[in-house]
Parts: C-alpha cells; structure tokens; sequence
C-alpha cells in the first residue's frame, strides 16, 4: 500500500483506511465517511479536467442511485479533488470473481448462482435503459450470500468525458464484444456476449478469448468462430457448450434476447445433465456400497486433469463462422480482414490499443498503462538479478548508466517480464511486481524508443508499470525517476503518466 494513503481524507468527508485494489481507471479505496457514519469504496480515476469529468459522472451517480436492485453496488455520490474524480460506492465486504476464479474453475452450481445474479442485475438495468459496457470478473462482487455488479454506468461516463482522452481503457479486450471492438453502436447485447465470455471462464478457469494484445484478441473475434467450451471440459453437457457459443456469437442478433434467456439455457443444460449424472451414480455406487449413499451432481471441472482433446466419437458438426458483411461481393477472407482493420481503427480511436499485451483480465487497466497477459513460463525470478542497464536509478554522472546485464541487453526479454510483473501488480501483489519490472526496465537499452504518441513501446510501458508498483508498495521517491523517464521517452497517454509521477511526487512529499 502506497505511503500514507491511510488516514488521508477525501472531499471533505471520506477517510481512506487502506486500498482494496485497482481497477480499469484507478484505485480503489476502503474508507469511512465521517458524515453518516458507514464504509465505502471510493474509487478514484485520474482526469486532465476533474471538473468537466465529474459533471459526466454526477449524472451516471444520479442514474446508478435510482436503480436499486440487490445485485448491483449502489454509487452513493460524486466529487474531484487535484487528482482526479472520485466515485464513493457501496462497500461490498468480500472477494472479487477474478479472486475466486485464480483458483481454477468453479463447481458448475457455484458458478450458476453467480452468472444467475449478474443476469438479474443486468436484465433490472437494461430495462432501465442502462448497459454496463464493462462486465468481467473483477466487477463483480462476491459478499457473504451475495452476488453484486460493481461499477454500472461509470464506463459510460468515462466514454464521454476527457478521461477517455487522456487515455483510460473503456472495457477489456478479452470480453468485449465485436461491435463494441470495432465501434460500433451498442446495446444490451454488448452485456450478454460479456456474461457469455465470464460464464465460459467460470466453468474452464480460462479465458474464452486471450492474446498477447488486444488487436490480437480483435483478430480472434472478427475471424474465428466462438470457442467451445469442450475442447477444455469435455464432460460439459453438449447444450451448455451450444448456449456459450451462441451467447458469444459475433452477431448481435444471434446471442440470448437477454441475459436472463443466456442464465436459463446455462441452468436447463447444466441441471438436465446433473440429474441424468445422479441417477447413473446413484445406481453405481449403491450397488457397490449399499443403501443410504448417493451420488453427487454433475462433476464439476475443479480438480480435472490438464485440458485434452475430445474423445473422438462423431459430433454433431459445429456451426459455421458468420460475419457480417462490410460490402457485397468480398470473399469471407476479405470480409474479416475488413472486420480486422475496423477494429485497429477503433481501438486506436478509443484508446484501447494498451500496452504489451492484452490477455489477462484487467487487461489494460492500470491507469490507461498495461503490460498483461499470460505469465510466462519461466520462472520471473530465477537465476541472479542482472545488473541495471536501462534503470534510470543506476545512471551515473552524466546519465551513464551501469552497462547492460549479463547477457546484454534484451527487449524480448524486457516486454516479457514487464506482462509478468504487471499481472502480478493487477491481483495487488505490487511487492511481488517490483523486482520483476527492474529487470524488465533493466533488460532495455538505455536509448530504447519509447514509441509514439498514439501507441507507445515495451520500454515505456516497463517504465510506467515499475513506478507504480515502486509508489503502490510504498516507495514514492524511488518511482519519480521511472515515471519522469517514462514522459521523456513517450507522449503516449501523457496526461495519464503525469497523474501517476504528481501521486508519487505528493506521497514522497508526505514521508
């Protein structure tokens, strides 16, 4: 936790007690407002003009405050201070799905009781006239008994204001629909296809759709057919497999009317398969082990072996990709290369080209600035530490730094531990992060580019991800030279960096 956030107060009336995680725009903080009396959650998202963005986020607050249904998290009000605005919510005690979900797969009833209340939540806001945009794990909330949708309406608002511009990402790649990708006008469909994708990850315990960068999930999205969800649990019963890939499909109009048609078609195949399943147990065991003993439901994926190919006996043949078509007369290679380049076009438009990689959830998300997916393989801290090289912290007079590491310099090598050291940062292990992104850093030479200003470098990113991980473990003072060499090397996403190095500059200030 960053140096002296705790105790800190907020507009007037929140006092932070400690940080409770960071999400698509920001940080989030557990505090108490002395006015009533009650815990909150204060989400704070960085803006180069709090006041125009708050205005936008009044009016989402007002909108959130008149839906009242116990599957969403209630925003209680709106506010700014010198950094940003400030979202205060409903505090939900508890663990994220994203949390519960580092686990592996769920038991097939956890996760319908969990899909089930998101599904309601969202039918209630979709009737309102309200859609999410941003529906993943880490926005839904599991309390005691309890599941709740956290942060309803907040990505529309971001898509309005200026912190859209200063480069904050408006949804995660990896459950975002096509139309959605591309830019496209929305709708409630956009919701569905998300619940669709964590449905899917609630029962295999991985991505239905990953990458190393979002325009490589778009890729996925625009040219390949929805995944199935037996190639990873190949008991699943056929119909539930069948109600995914529908509820994942490109198309709008061929998904689920809405997301409690999508909850209904999961819980019809998952309990028509569940009663078969215990009526063949229970005739099993019983004649091995006698009366009073029963089968259980249907065997859940936790605990199953490494995902494996289906048996081969004949299938019913899967259904053909469908596209919608860009122009009449193109062949369906042209037809997604089209889709492909629609969706390059609207992910630079909208700042969803993040940084480095594009496949964990969160993808993106810390303060405009990623560097996620897929850990790698190898082990983010075997072997010795290498020497600084590209670490602004080791430069000697004159800016000389202390030489490459063993090995010399490598920026493959430096993207790759960056994704690591951000995904470690994403689930709040910043100490973890730390001395994975000083390799990272340290792995650049010094006079890497630090890439445009529309789609930034491995470098900057490295840079960025190390000075917020140095300032959320506590250690503002040493993260001013990574950020403040983060702006020198790239404009990409400046005013989101100059929020981050401001935090460091003020909670260093406060040592």
């Amino acid at each position: 936790m960053a140096v002296n956030v705790s105790g800190r107060l907020l507009a007037g009336r929140y006092r932070v007690e400690r940080r409770i995680g960071s999400g698509g725009m920001g940080a989030v903080y557990l505090a108490l407002d002395e006015r009533l009396g009650r815990q909150v959650a204060v989400k704070r998202l960085p803006a180069d003009s709090p006041e125009e963005a708050a205005r936008r986020f009044e009016r989402e607050a007002r909108l959130g405050a008149s839906l009242n249904h116990p599957n969403l998290v209630t925003v209680y009000d709106t506010d700014t201070d010198q950094d940003g605005v400030l979202i205060v919510m409903e505090y939900v005690a508890g663990a994220t799905l994203a949390g519960e979900l580092s686990a592996g797969p769920m038991a097939p009833e956890r996760a319908l009781e969990v899909v089930g209340g998101v599904a309601e939540a969202l039918d209630y806001a979709h009737d309102a006239g309200v859609v999410h945009r941003d529906i993943k794990p880490a926005n839904v909330l599991l309390g005691q008994g309890t599941v709740k949708l956290a942060d309803l309406g907040i990505a529309t608002a971001a898509e309005q204001s200026d912190i859209t511009r200063t480069g904050s990402v408006l949804g995660t790649p990896s459950y975002m629909a096509a139309e959605q990708l591309e830019g496209r006008p929305i709708g409630p469909a956009v919701d569905v296809y998300a619940l669709a994708t964590v449905a899917f990850e609630c029962l295999c315990g991985c991505k239905a759709r990953t990458g190393r960068t979002p325009i490589e999930i778009a890729r996925k999205v625009a040219s390949e057919p929805p995944p199935d969800l037996r190639d990873s649990w190949a008991e699943v019963p056929p119909q539930v497999a069948a109600a995914l890939r529908k509820g994942m499909s490109r198309d709008p109009d061929e998904r689920p009317k809405s997301a409690g048609a999508l909850f209904r078609e999961l819980r019809e195949g998952l309990s028509a398969a569940a009663t078969e399943s215990t009526r063949a147990m229970t005739r099993t065991r019983a004649a091995a082990a006698g009366p009073g003993r029963s089968g259980p439901g249907l065997p859940g994926p936790r605990g199953r072996p490494a995902p494996r190919p289906r048996a081969a006996e004949p299938a019913p043949a899967r259904p053909a990709p469908t596209f919608t078509p860009y122009s009449s007369g193109r062949s369906s290679s042209g037809r997604w290369l089209a889709a492909l380049a629609a969706v390059v076009v609207a992910l630079a438009a909208i700042g969803l080209v993040v940084w480095g990689a594009g496949g964990e959830d969160g993808s993106g998300e810390r303060a405009g600035e990623s560097g996620s997916g897929a850990p790698s393989t190898d082990s983010p801290t075997g072997g010795t530490e290498p020497a600084p090289g590209g670490d602004p912290s080791a430069s000697g007079e004159g800016g000389e730094t202390a030489g490459p590491p063993p090995g010399g310099y490598d920026a493959e090598l430096g993207a790759r531990l960056n994704d690591q050291g951000f995904a470690l940062s994403q689930r709040g292990d910043d100490d973890a992060a730390v001395p994975i992104l000083r390799r990272a850093v340290a792995a650049f030479p010094p006079d890497s580019d630090g890439g445009s200003a529309s789609d930034g470098s491995p470098y900057a990113f490295a840079l960025f991800n190390l000075g917020h991980s140095l300032r959320e473990s506590g250690s503002p003072a040493e993260a001013i030279p990574y950020l403040e060499r983060r702006l020198e090397v790239s404009d990409f996403k400046r005013g989101v960096a100059q929020g981050e190095l401001a935090l460091a500059r003020q909670e260093a200030s406060e040592e």
